[in-house]
C-alpha cells in the first residue's frame, strides 16, 4: 500500500458524470480515483413522499498532490457538463486558523439516513450525500456479543459552514433512534477548500 501526505479531494457529481469528470483530472495529473456510488437527499419533503426527490451521484475520492485541486476544478468548470461540487480535505491550514467549511460524516445502521437529513434539515443544512458500506467486525466478536455486529450501514457526508457544525450535530445526536448503543458514530473533518462545479453556480 502507498501512504501518501497529499490532500483528498472528493467529488459528489451527478450520475454518469464521473468518467468525464475523472478523464479531465487525469489531464491535470492525477493518477486515479475511487468511484463510490450514492444519493443526494432532496430539501423537498413534497419531492421525497412523491419518490422524486433523491437523486442518483456518484462520488469519486482522488489523492492529489497540493496545488492540483486549483487546476481540476477550473478545467471542469470550464467544460462545462459536468453538475456537483467537490471539497477539499488536508491539513494546509496555519496553525490555530478556523477553515471557513466543515464535512459531518455519520456512519450508522442502514435505514436512518432520512431520519438525520430531516433533523439537519431542520438544524439548517442544505443538503447531503447518502452512500451504502458495511461494518467490519469478526464473527468472533459477533459470537462474544451474541448479536450480528456486521449490519448494512449508511455513510451520511454533510457539507456545511463551520459555525453550523455544533448546531447540526446537536440535532443529529438529539434523534431519539440513535441512543441505541453502538447504533453508529459521527466525527468532523476540515475542509480546506469547497467550490461548485458548475459554472453556472
Amino acid at each position: 500500500m502507498l501512504l501518501l501526505h497529499n490532500n483528498l479531494m472528493i467529488a459528489i457529481v451527478n450520475h454518469g458524470q464521473t468518467k468525464r469528470f475523472l478523464s479531465i483530472a487525469k489531464k491535470a495529473g492525477i493518477k486515479g480515483g475511487t468511484i463510490i456510488p450514492a444519493r443526494g437527499t432532496a430539501s423537498s419533503r413534497f419531492l421525497r413522499a412523491l419518490g422524486l426527490g433523491d437523486t442518483s451521484k456518484e462520488m469519486v475520492l482522488i489523492v492529489l498532490e497540493k496545488g492540483l485541486e486549483e487546476r481540476i476544478v477550473s478545467e471542469v468548470r470550464a467544460d462545462g457538463h459536468i453538475q456537483g461540487v467537490a471539497a477539499l480535505l488536508g491539513s494546509t491550514k496555519e496553525d490555530g486558523m478556523e477553515t471557513r467549511w466543515k464535512m459531518i460524516t455519520i456512519i450508522v445502521n442502514a435505514g436512518y439516513a432520512d431520519d438525520i437529513m430531516d433533523a439537519a434539515r431542520k438544524a439548517g443544512a442544505r443538503g447531503g450525500t447518502v452512500t451504502h458500506a458495511r461494518g467490519t467486525g469478526t464473527q468472533e466478536d459477533a459470537k462474544f456479543l451474541g448479536v450480528p455486529i456486521v449490519p448494512e450501514k449508511e455513510m451520511i457526508l454533510i457539507l456545511c459552514e463551520s459555525e453550523q457544525t455544533e448546531s447540526l450535530m446537536s440535532a443529529i445526536s438529539s434523534l431519539k433512534c440513535l441512543d441505541e448503543p453502538g447504533i453508529g458514530i459521527m466525527y468532523t473533518q476540515d475542509v480546506t477548500d469547497f467550490r461548485n462545479l458548475d459554472p453556472k453556480k
